[in-house]
C-alpha cells in the first residue's frame, strides 16, 4: 500500500511555502512545473515502477493532474510507459541530469582520494553527503576492504534527523536556514520530535567538542558512524561527510578515540584543499 506524500513537509527549505500554500502565491512560483518535479520524486529504488493511481497516492495530487504530468513527461523522456505493466519508470532524461550536477561538483574530485585513505584504513563506508530537503544525500562514496559491505551508494539516502551525517550538517548549517529545517523535522517527526531534538543537541555538543558525532545503531542497528562537515565560503552551502560500518568493525570506541579524529583530519585535508582552489 502506497502512502501518501505530504509534499510541504518532505520538501523542508527547498519548499517556499508548499504548491498548495505560501507558494501557490508566489508569482514566481511555477506550481505546474513544481507538480512535474514531484512526480519525478515519486520514483525511488524500492519502487521503480509506478502507476498513475500509486503516483497520484504519493503525491497527494488528483489523479487526472497526474495522468496530464506523466503523458507530458513520457513526451519529453523524463518517463518511459510500460504497456504490459501499465506502469511508468524513469526515462533516460533524468540520467541526463544526474550526470551533469555530479559533474559540477568539484569537491568530488577533490575528496576522493582523501575518502578512500580512510576507508582502507578503517575497514568502513566513507561518504560524502548533500542535504535534499530532509534527507542526506550520499554523492560521492568510497568502500574499505570489509566482511559486511552496506548496500549503499552515490544516490543513497540517509534521513537527516536520525543520522551522524544529518546531524553534522544541521551543527554547520547557517542559522536562518538551520532554523527552517529544524521547524520542518519538528512538523515530520512529530510526538518524536523531543527525542530526536535530544539526540540532535547531543550531536551538535559532542561537534563542539571534538568536530566529529557518533550514531550508535541511530539509523540501523549494529550499524556505527561517525559524521563531521564544513561550510563552503560562499557561506551557504555545507559539505558532509559520514564514516559507516558494522559494529564489530567500527566500535563505539575505536570511533571515538581514533577514527572520529581522522575522519576530522579528513575533513580539514578536503577543506584545505577545497580553499586552494578558489572554489566557492
Amino acid at each position: 500500500m502506497t502512502t501518501r506524500r505530504n509534499w510541504q513537509l518532505d520538501s523542508g527549505l527547498d519548499d517556499p511555502g508548499g504548491m498548495e500554500g505560501e507558494g501557490a502565491k508566489d508569482r514566481q512560483f511555477i506550481t505546474a512545473l513544481a507538480r512535474g518535479f514531484e512526480v519525478l520524486r515519486a520514483f525511488d529504488s524500492t519502487d521503480p515502477l509506478l502507476g498513475n493511481q500509486e503516483i497520484a497516492s504519493r503525491t497527494g495530487l488528483p489523479k487526472p493532474t497526474v495522468s496530464r504530468i506523466t503523458y507530458t513527461l513520457t513526451k519529453l523522456g523524463y518517463l518511459k510507459y510500460v504497456p504490459k505493466l501499465e506502469r511508468y519508470r524513469l526515462g533516460s532524461g533524468v540520467l541526463a541530469i544526474n550526470q551533469a550536477y555530479l559533474a559540477s561538483l568539484a569537491i568530488r574530485d577533490l575528496a576522493r582520494p582523501h575518502m578512500l585513505e580512510l576507508a582502507t584504513a578503517s575497514r568502513g563506508t566513507v561518504a560524502l553527503g548533500d542535504r535534499d530537503r530532509l534527507s542526506m544525500v550520499y554523492i560521492e562514496l568510497q568502500r574499505g576492504v570489509s566482511h559486511v559491505i552496506l548496500h549503499q551508494d552515490i544516490g543513497s539516502r540517509l534521513p537527516l534527523a536520525r543520522s551522524a551525517m544529518g546531524w553534522a550538517w544541521l551543527a554547520n548549517a547557517p542559522e536562518s536556514v538551520r532554523r527552517q529545517v529544524m521547524d520542518a523535522l519538528k512538523r515530520q517527526e512529530g510526538k518524536d520530535w523531543t527525542a530526536v531534538k535530544k539526540q540532535i543537541a547531543q550531536a551538535e555538543r559532542e561537534i563542539a567538542d571534538s568536530g566529529f558525532c557518533l550514531g550508535i545503531g541511530c539509523w540501523v542497528p549494529d550499524i556505527n558512524g561517525a559524521g563531521t562537515a564544513f561550510l563552503a565560503p560562499d557561506g551557504q552551502t555545507v559539505y558532509a561527510f559520514n564514516l559507516g560500518g558494522p559494529a564489530f568493525v567500527l566500535s563505539e570506541e575505536r570511533l571515538r578515540e581514533d577514527l572520529g579524529p581522522r575522519l576530522v583530519g579528513m575533513r580539514r585535508a578536503i577543506e584545505a584543499d577545497y580553499q586552494r582552489q578558489g572554489l566557492r
